[in-house]
């Protein structure tokens, strides 16, 4: 479903991805650890096509990197739901309007179809009765859902979160992983970026860990940690 093949990517002289080879299969769920600025959002921007490596291959199902048009941007962006670190919530759109904005992209746009999807999105993440609200009226944890709603609207089939728990408290942090695991065993795969540890072990699947521009797998110990251990 999602390939590297001796990926590169440079900004000037800065390498952020070594001849960077791997791959995650469908519905599987793979977590990439690292610290700040290890090159984790880098890695997810190839995915969703919003930059290009500087030498080798990215291949995402069908699409693999290079210029793609306006009508296979549309048809990736069905393909991958994406939560943002820092959200990317519109401020003058109500929660409602946020969540529908990615059906609007995809095409989308009879109410008959829109507003049931939306709603069903929004109660799956809680925020149903907060559909009314602007961003601004939401506590972070909220935003967060929201995003999350967003991000599964369209039901795709790769789910890609940067950093989902940063600066959440314990409880809110928990309450996302969870939120994110089910929508991972409902058969969504599942790639989350982050540079917590506790976090990466709190998912199911792989650990890859990105160091100096270079990708490995981890090896876990035992079963995966429970949640409720790991906060």
């Amino acid at each position: 479903m999602i390939a590297f093949e001796h990926v590169t990517k440079r900004y000037g002289e800065r390498l952020a991805l070594d001849d960077v080879s791997w791959r995650m299969d469908e519905g599987e769920c793979a977590v990439v650890l690292g610290h700040s600025a290890a090159g984790k959002t880098t890695l997810l921007r190839l995915i969703t096509h919003e930059t290009q490596p500087t030498t080798g291959v990215v291949t995402v199902g069908t699409f693999r990197s290079g210029r793609l048009s306006r009508t296979h941007r549309a048809l990736l962006r069905r393909t991958i739901g994406v939560i943002y670190e820092d959200f990317r919530l519109l401020s003058d759109r109500t929660v409602f309007e946020n969540v529908a904005l990615a059906l609007h992209i995809a095409g989308q746009f009879v109410d008959a179809d829109v507003v049931p999807r939306v709603r069903r999105a929004l109660q799956e993440v809680g925020l149903d009765s907060h559909r009314d609200l602007l961003p601004a009226e939401l506590s972070y944890g909220e935003r967060q859902r929201c995003a999350i709603a967003r991000a599964i609207v369209n039901r795709p089939p790769v789910v890609i979160a940067d950093e989902p728990t940063a600066a959440l408290e314990a409880q809110s942090a928990t309450a996302i992983i969870e939120l994110l695991t089910r929508i991972h065993r409902e058969g969504a795969a599942l790639l989350v970026g982050t540079t917590r540890p506790e976090v990466a072990a709190a998912f199911p699947g792989r650990v890859l860990v990105l160091e100096e521009g270079r990708l490995r797998e981890s090896q876990r110990h035992g079963r995966q940690n429970e949640i409720a251990e790991v906060f």
